[in-house]
């Protein structure tokens, strides 16, 4: 479901249900839906509601996996009396983003009960600078699949580098492919950022981010899930994102900043 009008909270016991309804289901992202549950459900025991965060940029992975926290969260928190609270929510900004991207995150807030904190970059900066105004938060939910660049050795809990801000990452739909992302967003009725509708498929900063030339049917782009070889999800990044690891190479495995959507 695009976003493009004014947000307002979203019934969070409807949300649940249907997903969760959905995770019972004997199909392919019926069985894919239910292990990420397990993982979130698995890391809200852990840590508890007040020591845990997402990693949010409004990328069409993260926003998938916000969906399922809150469903996750709004379970936790009925079978244990807790009031619902915002969702510590980190976004590391770009130099140059797309306004329907920023658009789409500020409708975000309102729908999901976000607590957005705001961090500019250099990523490592931005982590610490979080880390120092909310010490508190121990795990930070990350929406990393491993067909994402140097995320195949992940596993579904995997704590930063020892020279990094120190997090528990969680990766809860790190076994999913581009298709199943999508599968998703349609099956649960997720809203998403409009530039998917656009031909777009991987979003990054204004600089770095094209339309996917692999959509162009007919002089006319297809929306993102129209793509029918998910290898070419990055065809419309430029090399700039694409290289090889930098000083930064472990914050797209944590908070996406170089690979917005998998935040």
């Amino acid at each position: 479901m695009v976003s493009r009008t004014p947000a307002t909270e979203l019934d969070f016991a409807l949300l649940s249900e249907a997903t969760y309804r959905l995770a019972d289901q004997p199909t392919h992202i019926g069985h894919k839906v239910a292990s990420a549950l397990g993982v979130i459900e698995e890391a809200i025991e852990r840590y508890g509601t007040e020591h845990i965060a997402l990693s949010f940029n409004g990328g069409k992975d993260c926003t998938a996996l916000m969906h399922l926290v809150r469903a996750a969260l709004h379970k936790y928190e009925t079978s244990h009396g807790i009031d619902s609270r915002p969702l510590v929510s980190l976004y590391v900004l770009y130099k140059r983003s797309f306004f329907e991207i920023d658009r789409f995150v500020k409708q975000s807030v309102a729908r999901y009960n976000l607590d957005l904190v705001e961090k500019q970059g250099p990523m490592r900066q931005g982590l610490q600078s979080f880390k120092q105004d909310y010490p508190q938060s121990q795990a930070i939910f990350v929406g990393t699949r491993k067909d994402d660049p140097y995320s195949s050795k992940l596993s579904a809990f995997s704590p930063t580098d020892s020279d990094w801000p120190q997090f528990m990452r969680v990766n809860p739909v790190l076994d999913w492919t581009f298709e199943d992302i999508w599968a998703y967003i349609h099956s649960d009725g997720v809203h998403y950022c409009c530039l998917y509708d656009q031909g777009y498929t991987s979003l990054g900063d204004v600089d770095t981010t094209t339309k996917n030339p692999a959509l162009l049917k007919d002089g006319k782009y297809q929306p993102a899930w129209s793509l029918a070889q998910g290898c070419l999800e990055r065809s419309g990044r430029s090399s700039a994102s694409t290289g090889s690891p930098s000083s930064e190479s472990m914050l797209p495995i944590l908070a996406k900043g170089a690979d917005l959507e998998h935040c």
